[in-house]
């Protein structure tokens, strides 16, 4: 097995340990990074929405739609952002022959929606009032804008921000469609708010609107994660701050309950800014990681099965949506952080300790990409990292490359089927050409890619791992359970090693759940999965596993 290859170099760095002369393996019985396989509390439905009323009613002509009429000539007033041309072209056909008011209603409503196509959601043309005397007839374009930005609610401290950020609208005359999703949008990011938008079309020919921004703010929230992978139960807590000063900050401190049977602890603290108002996030964050895993492996080659691991964690990024909608999000993220990383074990016989460690300094870039549609949802990351043999980068027994490079792909899919049913795909890969540390490497297995196995029960310096699902989503509509969603999935995941053969680096499984959930407060999700690839590290049979995670947010 893999960890075999680690512990077998744990033996060589004992017996050269007194000569300075360690040569132990570049890798570790750890299995990737150990802060990845913490609980994870699931995001809150997010409330804010925004009301947009394009179609302009004309109740003035309602009554007269069979009435007929003789259009001798057309006189247009208002269109200005439109090629006038394009615009006289729709009523050019109904000129000098005899129609109906209906027929020129239409026509209005045609000049509309090519409003609407080219991207002006608060702009149309209209038939005013009228006798249509000597068969001139009048139609009225408006071209609406945002001319007044309301805020309602109670926005405390964040009220600047959001004036500022719906006032950008106001600078489009006519309003665009695209800039106006990317700032409501950008509303929708600011921390802590629920921002219900809406926008009445105009009420005057000049085009002006008012925009109104119910805000509800919430400077305070808690949510915990729990998850129950057989045999042994974990949960973290994070409590969030949320825009306290008009800078619009969000402060989330975190921690992981109970210690349990690997005398896990966990602390993270978190800092994000907005900057500006076009939706670019700066953030700060450090955590620090420190468990005594155990490893079935260790025992036969004379170590403690159980070892200490521990990993400290400080970095930052500078995020910018480079595309920001309704049905689009592509956002650009750098930053550098720095690892130090070690593993201790400890010789059964001797008491010697040998202590695995490498302190990496990367700097990353990643893009994000965001589709959601009626009935589909796309998720892709691309993350490019690499590492610099500077600013304290070091290593302490092994040889893991400190100026590496590697590159991660992240894929999911969420289809809408008939009948009730759904279909999820998603896919994870990464690839080095280097020898990594353990925390660089890709991991596989619990919600990861390998629900009938421990979270991290495999990691290499490369390696790919994909899963499918069908369910089926009922909606009792009862106060505590609106939905209710049982499921089957299968997923695979393989490793790869650039340094030694892994014998054991295929988890393959398959699994019966369901979701529950209040869409409010909580998800519950309980499964029995079941491991058919390799035989679990710590497990004599491929056992079946009982996986519940549940995630809870306090209003």
């Amino acid at each position: 097995m893999r960890a075999r290859h680690r512990v077998a170099a744990l033996l060589v760095g004992v017996g050269a340990f007194h000569h300075g002369l360690v040569q132990a393996d570049p890798r570790s019985p750890v299995q990737g990074d150990p802060t990845q396989t913490l609980p994870k509390i699931a995001p809150a439905r997010p409330d804010s929405r925004v009301t947009v009323q394009v179609e302009r009613p004309q109740p003035a002509m309602q009554d007269l739609l069979n009435a007929r009429l003789t259009p001798r000539r057309f006189r247009i007033e208002g269109a200005k952002t439109l090629p006038f041309d394009e615009v006289a072209a729709q009523f050019q056909p109904l000129a000098n022959r005899e129609i109906t008011v209906a027929q020129l209603l239409e026509a209005a409503n045609a000049v509309t929606q090519m409003y609407k196509e080219r991207g002006y959601p608060l702009s149309f043309a209209f038939v005013p009032a009228q006798d249509f005397a000597n068969g001139d007839v009048l139609v009225s374009v408006v071209e609406g804008y945002v001319a007044k930005v309301t805020v309602t609610g109670k926005a405390g401290p964040a009220e600047r921000r959001l004036r500022a950020i719906a006032e950008k609208l106001q600078q489009d005359r006519p309003l665009r469609q695209d800039r106006f999703e990317h700032y409501v949008n950008a509303l929708a990011l600011q921390p802590g708010l629920q921002v219900a938008a809406t926008v009445q079309p105009p009420t005057t020919t000049d085009g002006a609107c008012e925009m109104v921004l119910e805000v509800k703010r919430k400077p305070f929230t808690f949510g915990t994660g729990i998850e129950y992978m057989s045999p042994g139960l974990r949960a973290i807590a994070t409590a969030t701050t949320n825009s306290l000063t008009p800078l619009g900050e969000q402060i989330s401190v975190s921690a992981l309950f109970p210690k349990g049977r690997d005398s896990e602890e966990y602390y993270a603290a978190s800092y994000a800014q907005p900057l500006g108002t076009e939706g670019m996030v700066a953030r700060l964050n450090a955590s620090h990681y420190r468990g005594v895993p155990q490893n079935a492996t260790l025992a036969p080659i004379g170590f403690n099965p159980r070892y200490v691991n521990d990993t400290k964690r400080i970095g930052g990024t500078l995020s910018y949506p480079l595309l920001l909608s309704n049905a689009h999000t592509l956002t650009l993220t750098g930053g550098v952080y720095g690892a130090d990383q070690f593993e201790r074990y400890t010789h059964t016989a001797t008491g010697t300790r040998v202590t695995l460690g490498t302190n990496v300094r990367v700097a990353t870039a990643e893009l994000t990409y965001l589709q959601r549609g009626e009935g589909v949802s796309r998720n892709a990351t691309l993350g490019l990292y690499k590492g610099f043999d500077a600013l304290g980068a070091s290593r302490q027994n092994n040889n893991n490359d400190l100026s590496f490079f590697r590159t991660r792909l992240l894929l999911s899919q969420s289809k809408d089927l008939p009948a009730g049913f759904g279909l999820t795909l998603a896919a994870a890969g990464q690839y080095s050409g280097d020898r990594l540390a353990s925390g660089e490497q890709i991991s596989f297995g619990g919600r990861f890619f390998g629900l009938g196995y421990p979270a991290g029960e495999v990691a290499g310096d490369k390696g790919w791992g994909a899963s499918a699902e069908i369910s089926r989503l009922f909606l009792p509509d009862l106060t505590y359970l609106r939905t209710i969603q049982p499921y089957v999935s299968a997923d695979v995941a393989r490793v790869y090693s650039n340094s030694v053969s892994l014998s054991h680096r295929s988890l393959s499984s398959v699994a019966l759940g369901a979701r529950f959930s209040d869409r409010r407060y909580y998800t519950l999700d309980l499964s029995l999965a079941q491991p058919v690839g390799d035989k679990p590290t710590n497990a004599s049979r491929r056992s079946p596993r009982i996986n519940m995670i549940y995630s809870y947010q306090f209003d």
